[in-house]
């Protein structure tokens, strides 16, 4: 029999799908990957809860990954307790906030850490916001022909689910790196953000762009706990040394 990956510390993040079938055909697809857990934040009222029986037609045998699905009021709710966030785009950004990848390089950045992952998947209409994609570490896109660049939401799905699929059966049970959670990594771009204003390093007007740029720099370090605790640390120690200096 071939060997089942675990993939069960992955779960899959729909922002506010528009579509029954949709989300069907999503659980139907994690479920051909191996993938069970499926978050979705803010769904039209036609799509549910509770879910209507038009993604129930679809989730042929996935009707249990629907049923344990875990409805949240936004974003960041969906994404505690993770310590690495995919985000997927198909739309071209002026400034990204995280290095980007296509969906075949996505597994060993995902399969090698610690802890939960979320892969996080935008509007039928739109995809994620520029705010949405600041919250992600890596970006992952699906190279398409020029002449219909775009895909349905399940299709995308499909296409990141096989991926993982197939590098958790390559690679197996490596070593995993534990990282930073996702509230962590905010509170100290939190803190980064009110700092880089305190000290003239840019205006409020340029603010945003500024941070997608530290935000890229330290997502490619990929920082662990202590890390992230110890840049928090540097930061708050230099707004009381030049609190006490002025005074």
């Amino acid at each position: 029999m071939e060997p089942r990956p675990d993939l069960s510390h992955i779960r899959i993040v729909l922002v506010e799908p528009q579509e029954p079938m949709n989300v069907g055909a999503v659980a139907r697809a994690m479920r051909n990957f191996g993938l069970s857990r499926l978050y979705v934040v803010n769904p039209h009222p036609r799509v549910g809860p509770p879910w209507a029986r038009e993604a129930y037609w679809v989730a042929v045998h996935a009707e249990g990954i629907l049923d344990g699905a875990v409805v949240t009021g936004s974003l960041l709710q969906a994404l505690e307790g993770t310590r690495f966030v995919v985000a997927t785009t198909g739309r071209p950004r002026e400034l990204y906030p995280a290095p980007v990848v296509p969906a075949w390089e996505v597994p060993r950045h995902v399969l090698s850490v610690e802890g939960e992952v979320a892969l996080v998947f935008g509007r039928e209409t739109f995809g994620l916001t520029n705010e949405e994609l600041d919250l992600a570490h890596l970006i992952g896109t699906i190279p398409t022909a020029p002449e219909q660049p775009s895909l349905n939401l399940a299709q995308a799905v499909v296409v990141f689910a096989y991926e993982l699929y197939k590098g958790a059966l390559a690679n197996g049970e490596g070593e995993r790196e534990e990282l930073a959670s996702t509230e962590a990594l905010e509170a100290l771009f939190a803190d980064l953000g009110r700092y880089i204003l305190e000290i003239g390093f840019t205006d409020p007007h340029r603010h945003p762009y500024a941070m997608r740029r530290l935000r890229r720099i330290l997502h490619k370090a990929r920082l662990s706990p202590g890390e992230a605790q110890l840049l928090r640390g540097l930061l708050h120690q230099s707004r009381y040394a030049m609190g006490k200096k002025d005074g």
